[in-house]
């Protein structure tokens, strides 16, 4: 009988958890999942690109030295522009023979040095001239490769900040309206997820500068540049009480 009894106490207490448990489900499933999204464009204050030299010399020393001589030449431009040391990286270095097909026989024609150098132009924004004037200068180097222009913001902690207080209010918005049509009341926000990203602007650029001498760089004309803007992106996803 004592067991009987004991045995009937833990099915009681079993069926009250249960149903505590079904409760809290219950109200837990009282809620509402909503997405809001804000954007802030912005003007750039960064450039980047890479520019590669390419040498052939007899041997792979005199392919070598004519390569450093334009490199050198054109980290020379970039420096009396104020770009600093840690805004010049050299990102690909490569010697390798070059041969050519001849009557179906491969001939050694040379030593072939390539260089790729990254730059980083800072302070492009506003009326700044300084990014068009680079590239004239680089224009007169012959026969070197200007990869695409990348353009970025330094700074845009303001800017996010921003687009997520818009995209918080956007979705604070649409769950009030889906409550309001529900008949319910909006409670406390149960979780947030962030997704924010910049939209990079780039203008392609793939081409052989080949200019030549003082003629060529009084005829060719100044490089134009647009800059464009920049898309800030902040995507929240809440869950919001009903109540």
């Amino acid at each position: 009988m004592r067991k009987f009894a004991l045995l009937l106490v833990v099915v009681l207490v079993g069926l009250v958890g249960f149903g505590c448990q079904s409760v809290s489900l219950l109200e837990r499933s009282r809620t509402i999942s909503v997405q809001g999204s804000g954007k802030v464009s912005v003007s750039p204050d960064i450039a980047s690109f890479s520019i590669t030299v390419s040498e052939l010399a007899e041997t792979t020393r005199d392919a070598q030295l004519k390569t450093n001589e334009k490199v050198g030449t054109i980290l020379a431009m970039v420096r009396a522009v104020g770009v600093e040391n840690k805004d010049l990286a050299t990102t690909s270095l490569e010697f390798y023979p070059e041969y050519r097909w001849k009557e179906d026989e491969q001939l050694l024609v040379g030593q072939r040095v390539r260089q790729t150098i990254h730059i980083t132009v800072r302070g492009i924004g506003g009326t700044s001239n300084i990014l068009p004037a680079l590239i004239d200068e680089i224009g007169s180097v012959s026969n070197i490769s200007m990869s695409s222009i990348r353009f970025s913001k330094e700074d845009t902690t303001a800017e996010f900040s921003e687009s997520r207080k818009m995209a918080m209010e956007k979705a604070l918005q649409k769950a009030s309206e889906y409550a309001h049509a529900a008949n319910m009341k909006l409670g406390n926000p149960i979780s947030v997820s962030d997704y924010s990203s910049t939209d990079y602007q780039g203008v392609s650029r793939n081409t052989m500068v080949k200019a030549a001498g003082a003629y060529m760089m009084e005829s060719m004309p100044e490089a134009d540049v647009p800059t464009g803007e920049l898309d800030i992106t902040s995507t929240v996803s809440v869950v919001f009480e009903l109540l």
